[in-house]
């Protein structure tokens, strides 16, 4: 009781001042920005093609990367100075999905987080000789117009993580067929999915039946998904009114899209699933602190200060539905909807060399809504409680691997088209 009294002390004073506390490192789990939709556009015309991000997306994720460069850049007005006002790749990890509009969603977020400009200049020795080994076009002109610059304007690329489907082991589910057996299983079965399309038919199916001119009997909540995921792009690009919903009709089209992404897997799936993302997580944290950690899971990360997972609803709604917090209910993920973790340290005499676990904490924010965790004593959460929260769900990350590898895939026709669902 002591100790507890003690750390929640010690948040406080780190709360009144904010000099008193060191940002360690953040991770980033995000929902791609808005997009054509993945499936049939039924009618409605999209310049970027399906699936892929639209212009209003990729403006998403450049605000969301201007906003944390201001949070967490060197020299910006809110910095907690965690990284460098230039990129460097020992600070900064990124990894994608397979798929192009996770792709897409980083690249434009790492441009408002490393804007125009910030990219590393030429020497003045080096234009005559930064040209490649063939003939170039105008090369006088281009040599101009691009002074000391490397890239035009100083564009600064950054490296995106992108691994096969097939054998990615944390965010590619083709690397764990466990979950997708039982993805399969389900998809296609009208039981699991009886209970939802009981209680949705009668409050919105006939409005959507009307919304795409199909009869309402060839609807089902197992393949509504398409429909209101046609209905969400178009909604946010404002090109199409297929039908006049209600306010709380269309409340009730949002409400139906987390209950289906989550009806896709088995509870235990569902875990697997969300600890894949969390496991990393927690490692790069202790590594931070100066712990030990697992250094067979981080060989591919190394142990940089920002980790960004460019993802989708899908795994956003399953790891929400695993951290239940306590002061939010997920009820719709937003296109560009973004899950911070943030690893705080008390810069005490005590703790500025410190590793031990007291001397840390952790905010889970969602949306820029710090969450209450169940397992924390407060909603600024003490590493030894997050750590425990995590450790609690009961599996470790070399028996999450065994299960995984537990089950020869199932064979399945269109087995590629919906797997891609799943990323």
């Amino acid at each position: 009781m002591a100790s507890n009294l003690l750390i929640v002390l010690l948040v406080l004073l780190c709360l009144i001042s904010f000099s008193s506390c060191k940002l360690e490192f953040v991770s980033e789990i995000c929902r791609h920005g808005a997009r054509a939709p993945e499936g049939d556009n039924f009618g409605v015309h999209y310049k970027n093609g399906k699936g892929m991000l639209t212009s209003s997306g990729f403006r998403q994720h450049l605000m969301i990367g201007d906003e944390l460069r201001n949070r967490y850049v060197k020299g910006m007005p809110k910095s907690q100075n965690l990284l460098s006002s230039r990129f460097d790749p020992e600070e900064v990890y990124v990894r994608s999905t397979q798929v192009e509009r996770t792709v897409q969603s980083a690249y434009a977020q790492l441009l408002g987080m490393f804007p125009l400009g910030t990219a590393e200049d030429l020497r003045s020795d080096q234009i005559d000789v930064s040209t490649p080994p063939l003939n170039v076009h105008d090369l006088e002109d281009i040599i101009t117009e691009l002074g000391t610059d490397a890239v035009q304007d100083g564009m600064q690329p950054v490296t995106v993580k992108n691994y096969g489907l097939y054998i990615d082991s944390l965010i590619g589910y083709g690397g764990c067929p466990y979950i997708v057996n039982d993805y399969l299983r389900r998809i296609d079965d009208p039981q699991f999915w009886q209970d939802h399309d009981d209680y949705f038919r009668p409050l919105v199916f006939n409005q959507i039946a009307k919304a795409f001119n199909i009869d309402i009997d060839d609807l089902s909540f197992m393949k509504i998904y398409k429909y209101s995921d046609a209905l969400f792009a178009e909604n946010f690009e404002g090109v199409s009114d297929r039908f006049n919903f209600t306010s709380k009709e269309w409340e009730i089209v949002k409400s139906m899209q987390v209950p289906i992404l989550i009806q896709m897997l088995s509870p235990y799936s569902s875990q697997i699933l969300s600890l894949r993302y969390l496991f990393p997580i927690l490692e790069l944290m202790k590594s931070r602190m100066g712990q030990d950690y697992n250094k067979e899971l981080l060989k591919s990360f190394g142990t940089p200060k920002f980790l960004l997972f460019s993802s989708h609803d899908y795994q956003l709604s399953h790891i929400m539905q695993l951290l239940n917090p306590e002061n939010f209910q997920l009820e719709h993920v937003e296109f560009a909807s973004i899950l911070l973790f943030e690893l705080h340290r008390r810069d005490t005499k005590a703790c500025r060399d410190s590793s031990e676990d007291a001397c840390y904490y952790v905010k889970a924010i969602f949306n820029d809504i710090q969450l209450k965790l169940p397992s924390c004593s407060s909603i600024d959460c003490s590493f030894t409680e997050f750590k425990g929260y995590i450790e609690s769900f009961g599996m470790t990350y070399d028996q999450m691997i065994e299960i995984c590898f537990s089950e020869e895939p199932l064979e399945s026709d269109k087995y590629d088209e919906k797997l891609r669902v799943l990323q």
